[in-house]
């Protein structure tokens, strides 16, 4: 994206096209970082679920989890937190002044000072590069109504105050923080008389540039699940061959030239162009990829092998290997437990971001032309991927599309059940935190 965020506006426009959905009943961090060059950005942005159970929670267990996760996942010198509760009712009728301050004003006066810290000027305010809403009017409330929504009011921003405190301690700024309910937003730490309509965030700069660069969000998580071609488009796209399979050798030598091809988009700073992984799907890469996800070992293999960060698959190695030596090492190391323990999730190993966003973009390419028999698998595979990543959402939503298709799908069930417990994967959960 060009067009840096100055404003509150362009923040909270952002988020929508970042998630790829409109969030509800969350709770938003989006990530800032300090270049070298001084400058501030951000290219991650946590999304959690947010409920007064959650705020009470936090009141009784402190913010730490929430600072510990985040600093696990990149190095981060300041968060803008946006809360989305449709609960949350300001203490007067939303007029919508429009008169918010610019990031950098807001920075100067975030939740918790600290006093030997300088905001940030609006000019170096953070440039954020793209990863449920109902319209209702809002009356002022009173008596017993006007009590409860000062309760809601006052949990909700005790549990944010918590947070900023606990980012304090932990040296990160909490920049901002806002509520968006009901088509408005405003600050937390304002008195909740203060509101600006949301259709100026989400035609805010940032969002109009990205809107024109094709970014539609959705209203839920479960709108994003790619469908497959229709039984008549899919025998189209097979060209007579709807019953043929391809043999397992066959298809690790197509893979070694595929591999090749996505080594090179991996280690391209540009962004990912799915047009260029659209083209490499031809029919018999298409029907390799059906083969390799049919049986166990092969699929084992294939994650191993497109996490490009597996100690037995290193791209170094793989992209010297031709399909049969590829084929003849996969069969060695996906029969051993050892290597399982290192495939992307499982490992302590904290996964290169673009490496993996690039195997989900492949495969989401691939989903809809693939053989109705191994549907449920490739759903299964990208909720894996999804969830080694951290996008407890999405994995949530592409394991029970495996699931409808296939109840006893075992990795799918894995990960339906993982994102249930709250699991991340290990490197979330045990590795040291990026350094502050």
């Amino acid at each position: 994206m060009e067009t840096p965020a100055r404003t509150p506006e362009d923040i909270i426009g952002i988020i929508p096209h970042t998630l790829g959905y409109i969030p509800r009943d969350s709770l938003v961090a989006v990530i800032i970082g300090t270049e070298t060059n001084g400058s501030q950005s951000s290219s991650t942005t946590l999304r959690v679920d947010f409920t007064l159970e959650t705020a009470a929670d936090i009141l009784l267990t402190g913010g730490s989890g929430y600072v510990d996760l985040i600093g696990r996942a990149c190095a981060v010198t300041g968060v803008f937190l946006v809360v989305y509760d449709e609960g949350y009712q300001p203490i007067t009728p939303l007029t919508g002044s429009g008169d918010q301050p610019t990031i950098g004003e807001a920075a100067g006066s975030r939740i918790v000072p600290t006093p030997a810290e300088t905001a940030p000027a609006a000019d170096e305010a953070a440039e954020t590069t793209p990863a449920e809403t109902t319209p209702a009017e809002t009356t002022p409330a009173d008596g017993a109504d006007c009590e409860d929504a000062a309760v809601h009011r006052g949990l909700v921003r005790a549990a944010i105050d918590e947070l900023a405190q606990s980012f304090a301690s932990a040296g990160i700024d909490t920049l901002c923080a806002w509520w968006v309910s009901q088509e408005q937003f405003g600050r937390i730490d304002d008195d909740g008389d203060d509101s600006t309509p949301l259709i100026a965030a989400t035609t805010s700069p940032c969002a109009t540039e990205l809107i024109a660069a094709g970014s539609n969000p959705v209203g839920t998580p479960q709108e994003l699940v790619i469908a497959p071609m229709t039984a008549q488009a899919f025998a189209h796209s097979r060209r007579g061959h709807t019953g043929e399979w391809m043999g397992t050798d066959d298809a690790f030598v197509i893979l070694a030239d595929v591999y090749a091809r996505l080594d090179a988009i991996r280690a391209d700073d540009e962004p990912i162009d799915v047009t260029h992984l659209h083209a490499m799907l031809d029919l018999p890469t298409v029907m390799a990829i059906d083969a390799l996800l049919a049986e166990k070992w092969s699929r084992d293999a294939l994650e191993m092998i497109l996490s490009f960060d597996h100690p037995d698959f290193p791209p170094s190695l793989v992209t010297r290997l031709d399909g049969e030596q590829l084929c003849d090492r996969s069969r060695r190391f996906s029969a051993r437990s050892e290597s399982a323990q290192e495939i992307v999730g499982l490992s302590a190993r904290a996964p290169r971001p673009r490496d993996v966003m690039l195997t989900i973009a492949f495969l989401k390419e691939y989903l809809p032309m693939c053989h109705p028999r191994v549907r449920a698998d490739t759903y299964a595979v990208i909720a894996w991927f999804e969830w080694a990543l951290g996008g407890s959402t999405m994995a949530d939503s592409y394991a029970r599309a495996a699931t409808d298709i296939d109840p006893e799908h075992g990795l799918a069930k894995l990960v339906v059940r993982a994102v249930r417990l709250g699991f991340l994967p290990r490197w979330l959960m045990e590795s040291e935190p990026s350094s502050f």
